[in-house]
């Protein structure tokens, strides 16, 4: 299913943050999901042409400096590959038409002191209304496209907290994402960190991508918060790690059940992350934090394009 979804929350270690994700690039917000496979090259939304009041080929726009190694593309897009090899997931590529679109819409925001995926046609550096118009308007046209950007401390900080929230995980994780291009700016204050991301789902792809991966150690306690919340009302924060696995070719998989275990110890309750955006992963969030140095057992009962299967693995907290 193709959606877009407006996501704003507050990051780990108590920093302020906002967190917004266009999942795979349909045209505008909307919280509302709209049925359909996701194709490679999906045609073009009725707006994109009206919108977009940028040259064809425009060149990139002047950047505030990066303060430091943190806040360089190149850097960025090698924490997201580190992220993605921990879990199985195959490297993304650098293309720099993406990264000229996530550079830019970094430096809107900052200097709109803006929050979202939407520019506002004569706002200081529009470059496009939606993610799709900035691609389009830089000549990568055709795209299934999405938009993860935060306010964070630095550029490769503000990757790593968006990989914690199931809801942008999702994409940065995705077995079909083979383009990648972050850009991060700092203007009067204001730090924005985006990530542009492109899908092919005719790419060849692992079967299905697990985060945490199998004997992965990971952080014990997440904050919980994400809009659209992943939790239920009136849920007790923090809780922990979010569990998450995506399978690839859009298959639909539905969840039958699911049992969480600390090794050793007792079962531990969780909640179900809802499939907001499309139907090819399911993600589970254990309801109260990990044991620091536990181990724990995950099984999915999953039903997968129709077809009975489980899932199981073990993966442990940081000490």
């Amino acid at each position: 299913m193709l959606v877009a979804a407006l996501a704003v929350g507050l990051a780990v270690a108590g920093r302020l943050a906002t967190h917004d994700a266009v999942v795979f690039g349909s045209p505008a917000p909307t919280l509302t999901a709209s049925t359909g496979a996701p194709t490679a090259s999906p045609a073009p939304s009725p707006s994109a042409t009206a919108a977009v009041t940028t040259s064809p080929t425009p060149s990139p726009t002047p950047t505030p400096a990066p303060s430091s190694l943190a806040n360089d593309a190149a850097e960025m897009l090698r924490v997201h590959n580190d992220l993605r090899a921990a879990v199985g997931a195959p490297a993304v590529r650098a293309d720099e038409r993406v990264t000229i679109a996530a550079q830019r819409h970094a430096e809107y925001l900052a200097r709109n002191d803006a929050l979202g995926h939407d520019e506002t046609p004569g706002a200081p550096g529009f470059s496009g209304v939606f993610v799709r118009d900035r691609l389009a308007a830089l000549g990568y046209t055709d795209t299934t496209a999405s938009e993860v950007a935060t306010s964070f401390s630095s550029g490769t900080d503000g990757v790593r907290s968006l990989w914690v929230l199931p809801y942008h995980r999702l994409g940065l994780m995705h077995p079909h994402a083979i383009v990648a291009g972050w850009g991060h700016a700092e203007i009067s204050g204001r730090k924005i960190t985006v990530g542009v991301i492109v899908y092919d789902f005719t790419a060849p792809a692992p079967d299905r991508v697990r985060a945490p991966a199998p004997a992965q150690r990971v952080a014990g306690t997440y904050s919980g918060e994400e809009i659209p919340d992943v939790l239920p009302a009136g849920a007790a924060r923090p809780v922990g790690y979010p569990i998450m696995i995506v399978f690839s070719s859009a298959r639909e998989v539905d969840l039958r059940s699911a049992r969480l275990t600390q090794v050793g110890g007792p079962d531990y309750a969780y909640h179900v992350v809802p499939q907001l955006y499309e139907r090819d992963y399911v993600a589970v969030v254990p309801a109260s934090p990990l044991v620091p140095g536990a181990r724990y057992h995950i099984r999915l009962d999953l039903t997968v394009a129709g077809a009975d299967l489980v899932e199981e693995w073990e993966f442990e907290s940081e000490p």
